[in-house]
């Protein structure tokens, strides 16, 4: 997942909104969204490689999300960093003793972007940068330490702010996360993956969009679009379910 865009507090309807794109290898083997056969309180995709996941949710309403960071640097023996998603989902720590927990251990695992909410808080921590809790308001971070000025960046931020009171949420934050895929396709150095929302690149591009909404009434939806290497939908899921007491 390469850009992540949400909000906090900033909707009536939706105490939470979280618009995010990953982009990838096309040739990584993946899992689409669903519940995990073996952790069955837990929904999101898969990274079949390495185990992990770059966004799930619980039932409990928790998310947990990581971007990872380009770095020419070798890291032998780094641990996976999509593990964080499901460790933190497949416990029961608050968002914040869990994100320090992760910054203890930083140089465990190759550059990354961690992104962990509670059902109250969603806490941050990153390489190169302090662990800290997001205010309420609108926010975006992408493959770059957060505050980066990146073009992408800004957009997607916008963009959410501009659709929040927009009667079919789901389908703006589509539209959004698919900013920049009618572009021509072919390799994108990494100067145009700061500009453009959706990658379209044969080799690694955008995999997949996904929605999703936390609504004031205890209801959650996960939308997940899946892309192929030429930049067409090739599937998609969509889950509702209410929040367990």
């Amino acid at each position: 997942m390469c850009i992540a865009t949400f909000a906090l507090g900033s909707s009536a309807d939706h105490p939470l909104v979280f618009a995010a794109n990953r982009d990838e290898l096309h040739t990584r083997p993946t899992e689409a969204a669903d519940w995990w056969s073996d952790s069955a309180s837990i929904l999101g995709g898969r990274d079949l490689l390495a185990g992990g996941s770059w966004l799930a949710v619980d039932r409990r309403g928790r998310l947990a999300a990581v971007t990872n960071i380009p770095s020419d640097v070798a890291h032998a023996n780094a641990r996976t960093r999509g593990a964080l998603v499901s460790d933190f989902l497949s416990g029961d720590r608050p968002a914040s003793d869990f994100v320090a927990s992760v910054g203890a251990r930083i140089g465990a695992y190759r550059p990354f972007n961690f992104l962990a909410f509670d059902g109250r808080e969603l806490h941050y921590v990153g390489t190169g940068s302090d662990a800290q809790r997001f205010e309420l308001g609108v926010h975006a971070l992408s493959n770059a330490a957060l505050g980066a000025d990146w073009p992408k960046i800004h957009a997607a931020r916008e963009g959410l702010a501009t659709n929040l009171e927009t009667e079919d949420l789901e389908t703006a934050l589509f539209e959004l996360l698919a900013s920049g895929a009618n572009g021509e396709a072919g390799p994108k150095d990494r100067l145009s993956r700061r500009k453009s929302i959706f990658i379209k690149d044969p080799r690694y591009g955008t995999r997949s969009s996904t929605v999703v909404l936390v609504s004031s009434a205890g209801r959650v939806r996960f939308a997940e679009r899946s892309f192929s290497a030429t930049g067409e939908r090739n599937g998609e899921s969509v889950h509702e379910f209410t929040i367990d007491a």
